[in-house]
């Protein structure tokens, strides 16, 4: 009798499947950019939802320069809102969009659209 075989013939197990059944894995894959930035959890968030756009701005640039300071290194959150709620473009989303372009955002390392749509992950610079 010939040996047993289980599953689909003619196939063999990958190396990493071998290792995993073996008990060693393979190194988990190493986040950068992007990726890690919205994997962090944030320290703080800010909450836009039903505001003018005036009235954001000036929430967004008071909540950037406190915890700039105060959380300096670290990632926050900006909640806008997919714009659902009013006719046209997510106005919000754009507006901090631009505020984060804006190089009077000195305080701002990186910064990354929500998955989603609905807000900013940003990540404050480390003070020196």
């Amino acid at each position: 009798m010939g040996p047993v075989r289980s599953g689909r013939q003619g196939l063999t197990m990958s190396k990493r499947r071998k290792r995993m059944k073996q008990g060693t894995s393979a190194p988990p894959p190493i986040s950068t950019g992007i990726a890690r930035l919205l994997s962090e959890m944030a320290v703080a968030s800010l909450d836009l939802h039903g505001l003018t756009g005036a009235q954001a701005q000036r929430r967004l640039q008071d909540f950037i320069t406190t915890h700039g300071n105060a959380s300096a290194g670290q990632v926050v959150h900006v909640i806008t809102g997919k714009g659902s709620g009013s006719e046209g473009p997510a106005v919000l989303w754009e507006l901090v969009r631009g505020m984060l372009a804006d190089q009077a955002m000195e305080k701002v390392d990186e910064y990354a659209g929500m998955l989603g749509g609905g807000g900013w992950v940003i990540r404050l610079k480390r003070t020196t």
